[in-house]
């Protein structure tokens, strides 16, 4: 820049200044006008001009900059705030219905299999019926705004990779819940058709154990498991998701400086022994 104001301020000299009476250098005229009130008035106009053009770039383009940040601080809000959702929506599920569901049946299962081992032993006469409860309640699949958090983070906003890494097994984690649940349902109207004499059958599909010989439906123990594991995936993913965009917010609140607009993230401190083993999913920051 300091070279192009040079060759300009050359050009104008050269082109004001009186022709010598004797032939003299291009140096020699261009020193002889330095100290001409005329080269100091064209020099100072133009450089003026020059510095108010450059000036008025910059600041347009400091101005286009900020707008792009508080562009982009809106939506990562916004992505904040549907993460959370997902992850608030799981939490309440897990506490309504999967935490009960998946607590009686294992419950269960160890009663029925000390039973057995006390008829085994003779404690109990060989002919003592297992009491139990066949859960037969339904669940219905959460709405979760996942569709919406992956428009934002692939369209609307430019986070670091890890948002992006962590919205595929968030993804497949909700569907992989509602799958469960849709068979799940499925297996509770079978298990309502069967003979109301059929209580050894629904028995036996409900622990997993042979029906027949050489006959195992091991579908409802896969179904508990899994509800429990997919259950606690959407809301560690969803809180992976939530801490990767706070800090990306917080990075563009940096560069924004003074007057930038607020990074908000949800608090999940108070909701105990809901949340699932944070230290399990950490692995994927690392990754």
């Amino acid at each position: 820049m300091a070279t192009l104001v040079a060759a300009m301020v050359a050009i104008v000299l050269v082109a004001f200044a009186p022709a010598a009476a004797a032939p003299a250098s291009l140096t020699a005229r261009l020193w002889s006008l330095v100290d001409s009130n005329l080269a100091i008035a064209i020099v100072s106009t133009f450089i003026a001009a020059f510095a108010g053009t450059w000036g008025a770039q910059l600041l347009a383009e400091r101005t286009a900059t900020r707008k792009e940040l508080r562009s982009e601080m809106r939506g990562t809000n916004a992505a904040l705030a549907l993460a959370f959702t997902i992850a608030n929506t799981y939490i309440t599920t897990k506490k309504q219905h999967v935490r009960e569901l998946v607590t009686l049946y294992r419950a269960q299962v160890a009663a029925r299999q000390t039973h057995r081992q006390q008829v085994a032993a003779g404690v109990l006469p060989a002919t003592t019926p297992f009491e139990y409860q066949l859960e037969m309640k339904t669940i219905s699949v959460p709405f979760s705004p996942y569709r919406e958090l992956q428009e934002i983070l692939r369209n609307r906003i430019s986070p670091d990779g890890k948002a992006l890494i962590l919205l595929t097994p968030l993804i497949q984690s909700i569907e992989g819940f509602a799958e469960i649940v849709t068979e799940r349902n499925k297996w509770i109207e079978e298990i309502k058709a069967l003979p109301q004499d059929a209580d050894a059958l629904k028995a036996a599909l409900y622990f997993g154990t042979p029906y027949a010989p050489g006959r195992v439906d091991e579908r409802y123990p896969n179904f508990v498991q899994g509800l429990e594991m997919r259950t606690d995936d959407c809301i560690g993913f969803a809180i992976l998701i939530a801490q990767s965009l706070k800090a990306y917010g917080d990075r563009l609140a940096a560069r924004y400086g003074e007057g930038a607009p607020k990074i908000t993230a949800g608090d999940f401190s108070k909701v105990g022994d809901l949340l699932p083993d944070m230290a399990f999913y950490a692995e994927w920051m690392r990754n």
